[in-house]
């Protein structure tokens, strides 16, 4: 009997065990950003029917005033007449044909733009569009991607943390991106283990550096198109600490709305950050991805 309870309490014990890994280490991360599903996202926020507001015509009544009209016999004196019927000369004017080629006016869209293609203008981060959070961070944020090794040889899981407050200035003329300044705030970081906030927020020193802040280096040539990809250099951030890094940018024009996505790699410790740990994570690596999911309107 005693025998039996030991064997009982282990397989609770590991069940205990696994099950706690399931749900609290599995690695799970939500994905990274992508440019295929941003431009859903945009379209989507765009696809809403308005229903017209109902018109209501009132009557009219209109009142017709009656007429009389008395006409009076005027006298008729009918004389002999001669009549000679001559024919008319008859001039046929020439007609001239011009056949015009028919014009077509292209009416500007709701931004005021004639091209639809034309990107150029001062665009602002919009954080209306999409979903905040982590598993369906469907909307504008900014997040970082890092991997965690775990203790008693679980193996490997991948922090993601994202924050929704984002703010920030992009202008482009014509084919070219000119400035670019976004800004996040950190203490709105949330990961996908509420275990790791705190954590997270003490690392990344938020309570006396709550910002983070890209701006653009100089003038990006984007190419044709309405979907670009390129590396954009300029100055990362965090903690107080300002690194020169370049972001792989992806965008594309969908209606009204601008898409964004992009990524930064980099190295903790440039920031003056050290990695956190927990009890059941042996070590964090040094290095990471900073993520950004941007949806701009002009």
């Amino acid at each position: 009997m005693r025998r039996n309870l030991g064997v009982a309490t282990l397989l609770a014990v590991v069940v205990i065990a696994v099950a706690g890994w399931w749900f609290l280490l599995r690695d799970d991360a939500p994905p990274p950003p992508d440019l295929v599903s941003a431009t859903q996202v945009a379209a989507a926020a765009q696809s809403k029917t308005v229903e017209p507001a109902p018109t209501t015509v009132a009557p009219t009544t209109t009142t017709v005033a009656p007429t009389t009209t008395t006409v009076e016999p005027a006298p008729t004196t009918v004389a002999p007449t001669t009549t000679t019927v001559e024919p008319a000369p008859t001039t046929v004017a020439p007609t001239t044909t011009s056949a015009q080629e028919s014009t077509t006016t292209v009416v500007p869209d709701e931004t005021g733009n004639v091209d639809s293609n034309d990107v150029s203008g001062t665009w602002s981060v919009d954080t209306t569009i999409g979903e905040s959070g982590i598993d369906e961070a469907s909307g504008t944020f900014v997040g970082f991607r890092v991997k965690e090794v775990l203790g008693q040889g679980i193996g490997s899981a991948t922090a993601v943390g994202r924050t929704a407050l984002v703010s920030g200035i992009v202008e482009i003329d014509g084919t070219t991106l000119i400035a670019a300044e976004i800004v996040a705030d950190l203490t709105g970081l949330r990961t996908d283990r509420s275990m790791r906030d705190s954590r997270v927020q003490d690392a990344l020193n938020t309570g006396v550096h709550p910002e983070a802040t890209f701006v653009l280096a100089g003038p990006v040539d984007l190419g044709e198109g309405r979907q670009v990809q390129v590396p954009a250099p300029g100055s990362l951030t965090i903690n107080g600490v300002t690194n020169t890094v370049t972001v792989d940018l992806a965008a594309e024009l969908v209606g009204r709305i601008l898409a964004v996505v992009g990524t930064i790699d980099v190295v903790f410790s440039d920031y003056d950050v050290e990695a956190p740990t927990a009890p059941v994570v042996v070590s964090v690596e040094d290095h990471g991805i900073v993520e950004v999911q941007l949806f701009l309107t002009r």
